[in-house]
Order: C-alpha cells, then sequence, then structure tokens
C-alpha cells in the first residue's frame, strides 16, 4: 500500500475554493458517473467547475477539508452526528442554476445518496477524495486517508463513503474499508457504500 507519511497536508481555508474547486472538476472529469451525470465532455468541462465550487463552499462552512500542500489531492470530510446537516442558502435553486438541463440527474444523485445514508452511529463521511490526475496512482489519496484516519481511530470514530467503481473499492478496502449493500441510481449506475470502524 504505497503512501506518503512524510507528504505535508495542511487544512483549506477559504482562500482555496476556487483551487479546490478546479481540483476537484478535474479530478472527476472522466470519474465513474460522469457520463451518467453530463454525457457531453465540453458541457461537464464547464459545469464541473462550478458545481464543485458550491459544494467546496459548503464543507468549508460545515466540513472539513484537507489537501496536500501542493494542492494536488484534496479529501472532503463532514463529521455526522444527529440530523441532517445544514443546507447553504438557496442551495436548490443555485444547483439547478449551474447544472441547467442536467439538473435532475444531480437532484436524483444526491437525494439517492441521502436516501442511503447510515443514520445509526456518528462517523465522519467521505464526500470527496481527489487526487489530480497528473498524479493519480502515486499514493496520495492513500495518504490524505491515513492522515484522516488516524484522527477517527483516537476517537473511536467511525468512517463512511460511496465508492463509484472497482478502482475505488480497492483502495478503499486496502484501507480498512467493508462493504455495506449496493444500491443505484435511477436508470444510472450503482453506488457502492463501505465503512470502516476505528482500530485501538
Amino acid at each position: 500500500m504505497r503512501t506518503h507519511p512524510q507528504l505535508a497536508i495542511r487544512t483549506a481555508t477559504p482562500a482555496d475554493q476556487q483551487t479546490v474547486s478546479e481540483l476537484l472538476a478535474e479530478a472527476f472529469l472522466h470519474g465513474d458517473l460522469a457520463d451518467w451525470l453530463i454525457p457531453h465532455l465540453d458541457t461537464r468541462a464547464r459545469i464541473y467547475p462550478h458545481y464543485f465550487a458550491l459544494h467546496v463552499e459548503h464543507a468549508l462552512t460545515h466540513g472539513q477539508v484537507e489537501m496536500t500542500a501542493d494542492a494536488t489531492a484534496v479529501a472532503i470530510w463532514y463529521p455526522i452526528d444527529a440530523g441532517p446537516l445544514p443546507e447553504l442558502p438557496d442551495y436548490p435553486q443555485r444547483l439547478a442554476d449551474i447544472t441547467g438541463r442536467f439538473h435532475q440527474r444531480f437532484a436524483t444523485l444526491e437525494q439517492t445518496m441521502h436516501d442511503h445514508h447510515p443514520c445509526d452511529q456518528p462517523h465522519h463521511y467521505l464526500a470527496f477524495l481527489a487526487v489530480h490526475p497528473d498524479q493519480q496512482r502515486h499514493g496520495l489519496g492513500g495518504t490524505l486517508l491515513q492522515h484522516h484516519h488516524a484522527r477517527l481511530d483516537a476517537t473511536g470514530t467511525a468512517a463512511h463513503l460511496e465508492a463509484t467503481g472497482v478502482r475505488n473499492r480497492r483502495l478503499y478496502a486496502r484501507h480498512g474499508y467493508l462493504p455495506r449493500p449496493t444500491f443505484s441510481l435511477s436508470d444510472g449506475p450503482a453506488l457502492y457504500p463501505m465503512q470502516r470502524t476505528p482500530r485501538s
């Protein structure tokens, strides 16, 4: 399992919002859900930065955004305890404005994930783990996972995520995640929930 224990990792600030948004857009441009969300690559490349900027804005307020010092990889976590996270003001309308005629796909994705999210115990939810395409397969994602897992283990906190494909599932399995029941998007691909119990 390749990682970089000495890699500098820091917490993102509002000044990093554009950088992190662009990193997410580039990392997921050809992701497992990309063709289903927006079939046309040029349109996807235009919409994605604005879509991810909305999520980064939310994460900087309500979550934890951890990134490598050189901004080549980022992980967005949400501590989940009781009840849903607060939404950004006017979020549904802002999402619709950004995604346009593809809005229903994005809304379906988010609602389906929400409906299947476990609420039976406090945990940290990994919403996004992204590595710049030029730096993938070099252990950066694994290093970000280990960095956060050390904190979770120290506090006895579980972690939850949804993998989007075989490659992602293998990565998370190597870091202690076990599968939960799979679910599918309406007329779309499957998602693979996984959960990690804290280690003593």
